[in-house]
C-alpha cells in the first residue's frame, strides 16, 4: 500500500513537471524526484546541446543571404557597366570612329567585374585615316576591392595601319593596370611578354619581358621639391632591334634598368611653356638609376638634369663603364660622332683607364656631362647632339 502511495506520488510529480518543465534541473532534485523526474531531466539535455546548432543554422542563413545580396548587386553593377562601355562606344561613334566588335560578355564573378569585348577593330577615315584590329578578347576587368583600378588584357595579335603604314603586333602576354582615385590618374602600370612589332622587312623589333611602371603624386604641395611629385621604372630584358641598327653595337639590349625621379610640379605637356613654369618652380629630373648592357657595353650610374634660362638641358652624370673603348668606335662608325670628336674621346678615355676600377663590377670611372647640345667625356666634347624638340631654332 506504501509503495503503491509513492509510486503514485512520483506519477503526479512527473505529470505536474510534463506541464511546467522547470529548466534547471539539480542533482539533489533529480534524486528527491525518483526515476520519473530523473528521466525528464534527461529528455532536456537535448533541448540544451541544439542551441549551438540553431546558432550555426542562423549563421549560415545569414551568409546565404549575404551571398545572394552580394550575387545581385555583382549582376546589376556588372550589367552597368557593359551599358556604360557601349555608351561609350556610341560617343565614339558619334565623334567619326568605326568600332566594331563581336559581343560583349560578362565574367569574372565573384573576386571582380571582367568584360571582354570580341574580335574589336576601329577605323577611322579622313585626313589621317586610322586602322587597328584588336586581339580576339579585349578583357577589362575591376576589383570590388580595387574600384580605382582598371586592369586590361590584350594579349594576342593586333595589326595598326596609319600613316601609310601596317604594323603587326603579337605578345604572349599584355596587361596594363590604371590607377584613377577621385583626384585624377595616379598611375599606370604594363607588362609584355614575348612581344614582337613587325612593320615590314627588316623592321622588326622582339622583346622578351618589359615591364613600366609610372606612378604620380596627386597630394603634393608644389613647393615640396624634396618628395618626387612622379616616378618612372622601366625594365626591359632580350631586346632584339631591327636589321638597320644591327651593327651599333650589337643586335640586342640583352638588360636595359631606368629609373626616373621628377621633382616639382609636374608639367603639362612637353612644350615650352610648360617645361618653363617646372624649371623657374626648381623642377629638376633625378635620373636614379640607369644600367646598360648592349653588346660589348656595360653603362652604370645616375645623374640629375635640369635645364637653364634657354631651356636647354644641363646634366652631369656619375656613370662607370665597360667597353667603353668599343662603343666610341661603334658610334664613329654610324657617324653620331665625328671621327675627331672620336680621337679625342679615345684618348680620355685612356687616362680615365689610368684609374684603377670598381674593385666590385671592374667598371671604370666614366664622367659624362651634357650641356646644352654638347656631350662632354671628362673635358673633351665628344658629341654634338640634336636641339631639343621644345626648343626654337
Amino acid at each position: 500500500m506504501e509503495r503503491s502511495r509513492k509510486q503514485g506520488g512520483a506519477k503526479a510529480r512527473a505529470q505536474e513537471a510534463q506541464h511546467h518543465r522547470p529548466l534547471p534541473c539539480p542533482e539533489k532534485r533529480r534524486q528527491r524526484g525518483g526515476p520519473a523526474l530523473a528521466a525528464i531531466c534527461q529528455a532536456e539535455k537535448p533541448e540544451s546541446v541544439t542551441r549551438p546548432q540553431r546558432t550555426i543554422g542562423l549563421i549560415a542563413a545569414a551568409l546565404l543571404v549575404s551571398a545572394g545580396l552580394y550575387g545581385l548587386w555583382w549582376a546589376q553593377t556588372a550589367e552597368a557597366a557593359k551599358t556604360e562601355l557601349e555608351r561609350w562606344i556610341d560617343a565614339r561613334r558619334a565623334g567619326g570612329f568605326e568600332i566594331t566588335h563581336g559581343g560583349i560578355e560578362k565574367a569574372g564573378f565573384p573576386l571582380r567585374i571582367e568584360l571582354a569585348v570580341l574580335s574589336p577593330k576601329v577605323t577611322r577615315a579622313g585626313n589621317h585615316p586610322f586602322s587597328w584590329q584588336g586581339p580576339e578578347r579585349l578583357i577589362a576587368r575591376i576589383s570590388p576591392l580595387a574600384p580605382n583600378r582598371l586592369s586590361l588584357s590584350a594579349a594576342g595579335a593586333h595589326l595598326i595601319e596609319a600613316g601609310g603604314q601596317r604594323i603587326a603586333l603579337s605578345s604572349a602576354k599584355a596587361e596594363a593596370a590604371i590607377d584613377m582615385p577621385p583626384e585624377g590618374l595616379s598611375g599606370l602600370h604594363l607588362t609584355l611578354e614575348q612581344a614582337s612589332a613587325e612593320a615590314g622587312a627588316g623592321q622588326g623589333i622582339a622583346l622578351s619581358r618589359l615591364s613600366l611602371d609610372a606612378t604620380r603624386r596627386l597630394d603634393l604641395s608644389p613647393d615640396d621639391l624634396q618628395t618626387p611629385s612622379a616616378a618612372l621604372a622601366l625594365s626591359l630584358d632580350q631586346l632584339t632591334l631591327p636589321a638597320g641598327m644591327k651593327a651599333f653595337l650589337g643586335d640586342g639590349v640583352p638588360v636595359l634598368r631606368l629609373n626616373l625621379l621628377l621633382r616639382g610640379p609636374v608639367p603639362e605637356n612637353l612644350q615650352a611653356e610648360s617645361l618653363r613654369e617646372w624649371s623657374e618652380a626648381g623642377g629638376v629630373l633625378d635620373l636614379d638609376r640607369l644600367h646598360l648592357e648592349w653588346g660589348p657595353l656595360i653603362l652604370d650610374g645616375d645623374g640629375t638634369l635640369a635645364l637653364d634660362r634657354d631651356l636647354m638641358p644641363i646634366a652631369p652624370f656619375g656613370f662607370k663603364a665597360k667597353g667603353a673603348f668599343e662603343a666610341v668606335d661603334a658610334l664613329a662608325e654610324r657617324g653620331l660622332i665625328e671621327p675627331a670628336n672620336a680621337m679625342v674621346g679615345k684618348l680620355a678615355l685612356a687616362v680615365l683607364a689610368k684609374e684603377p676600377p670598381d674593385p666590385e663590377t671592374g667598371l671604370m670611372r666614366l664622367p659624362l656631362t651634357l650641356q646644352g647640345r654638347d656631350l662632354f667625356l671628362g673635358a673633351a666634347r665628344l658629341a654634338r647632339l640634336p636641339t631639343p624638340p621644345w626648343v626654337e631654332e
